[in-house]
């Protein structure tokens, strides 16, 4: 062979190597700057198989390790790493490279089929909560989460799943934490229309849980669901998408109705007084706020918010549970449909984000739309700033880089 053709099938076989991924430069990626505190942003990127081959593995800019997971998707792969705490103004950059060693064995996150249609999802600590999509959920009309756990205690009612002393038994249909509308073409998919589950995917790893989810809501919607649930400790960060589709060529209703959507139902000693109201014996002494700073029922709902004024981005229900502070933050994302979306919240426990509580809609085929929320289980009061600094890193992941 002549000294052309040595040179021609070494540069070959280096081209074959850079498009695998094996030789190929490290990626870098960069967090935009943003002007407040931020907590728990989670970074995706999709890295096709030609730039760069998994395994991967990740590193700040002083070259510490850092954990990811990747899945595989499309012609190449989507990895996911989490940010604690990035300081207002900063900008990190992170670097991520081939490995040569095999993924670490390390579980952040484990899900783990119960049977029967119940999927426990678990860090080192605790169990975070369950996903019901077996029998329990054709019982109770949709799939639901429950329990809910933080802070060594369940922030959901255990009722109708479970019978337990000093709960209320009324609205039979609040069950944990679940998406559901009292409005789709007329029936009424809150609490007596069955959301029927057509399939589960799941995924873990040291960063996060991942469930995705198609459930047909009857003949009239398909709906999927894209849920992230991070390794946040002793606190609970779920990462929640949720997109409607027109299921053939007809146009859905989606009318106006307080029977909706997005909820959880607080465990007892969150709930609070109606002001003025008799028979009220087992209620506890739960608080709300807002983004805005506006505090209980009346001013955090739509009705009496004057015309010029949106809604809040979160809503933050929060009190005492076994004598431990906490509180439950639903956040909604700048990119959701109807942001800043209308909140569902009342004292006797139902805590919900609602965008159809003045306004119907209608679901053009072909046209579909995405619910995106953060749901944060915290310690402590939210008037202490950290459940801003959750939001802002919530709202603001964008990453520069190839």
């Amino acid at each position: 062979m002549d000294l052309f053709s040595k040179r021609f099938w070494f540069a070959f076989a280096v081209v074959g190597l850079v498009s695998s991924g094996i030789l190929a430069a490290p990626l870098k990626l960069t967090l935009v700057k943003f002007d407040q505190d931020r907590r728990y942003v989670v970074v995706e990127k999709q890295v096709p198989a030609a730039r760069l081959a998994a395994p991967f593995k990740l590193t700040d800019d002083a070259g510490k390790s850092m954990a990811c997971q990747w899945e595989q998707s499309g012609d190449g792969q989507v990895v996911r790493f989490v940010v604690l705490d990035v300081p207002a103004g900063q900008a990190p950059t992170f670097t991520l490279d081939h490995s040569d060693a095999a993924p670490s064995e390390k579980s952040g996150i484990t899900i783990k089929d119960l049977g029967g249609g119940s999927y426990s999802i678990t860090n080192a600590d605790h169990e975070i909560t369950r996903y019901n999509v077996g029998p329990l959920a054709e019982k109770f009309k949709k799939p639901y989460f429950y329990p809910v756990m933080a802070q060594g205690v369940s922030v959901t009612r255990a009722w109708p799943m479970e019978d337990k002393p000093n709960e209320a038994h009324d609205h039979p249909h609040h069950t944990g934490l679940y998406f559901a509308h009292g409005a789709v073409n007329g029936k009424d998919y809150w609490s007596k229309v069955q959301i029927v589950p057509k399939s589960l995917k799941t995924s873990a790893g040291p960063v996060c849980g991942h469930l995705m989810i198609e459930n047909a809501w009857g003949p009239d919607m398909l709906e999927s669901q894209d849920i992230l649930i991070l390794d946040a400790g002793n606190d609970l960060v779920m990462d929640w998408s949720m997109t409607w589709k027109a299921p053939g060529k007809e146009p859905v209703a989606l009318g106006k109705t307080k029977e909706g959507t997005f909820a959880l139902r607080v465990a007892t000693p969150l709930t609070s007084s109606d002001p003025g109201k008799k028979n009220q014996a087992g209620r506890g002494t739960g608080k709300m706020i807002d983004s805005f700073g506006n505090q209980d029922e009346e001013p955090i709902r739509p009705e009496k918010r004057p015309k010029d004024k949106q809604p809040a981005a979160w809503a933050d229900n929060y009190g005492t549970i076994d004598g431990k502070p906490l509180g439950i933050c639903f956040m909604n994302h700048p990119g959701s449909y109807r942001f800043p979306t209308d909140w569902h919240v009342r004292n006797y426990g139902l805590f919900a984000a609602n965008a159809f509580m003045l306004q119907e809609d209608t679901l053009k085929p072909d046209q579909p739309i995405t619910f995106k929320y953060r749901v944060y289980v915290h310690g402590g009061d939210p008037t202490a700033g950290k459940v801003a600094a959750v939001y802002a890193g919530y709202a603001n992941n964008k990453v520069e880089g190839e």
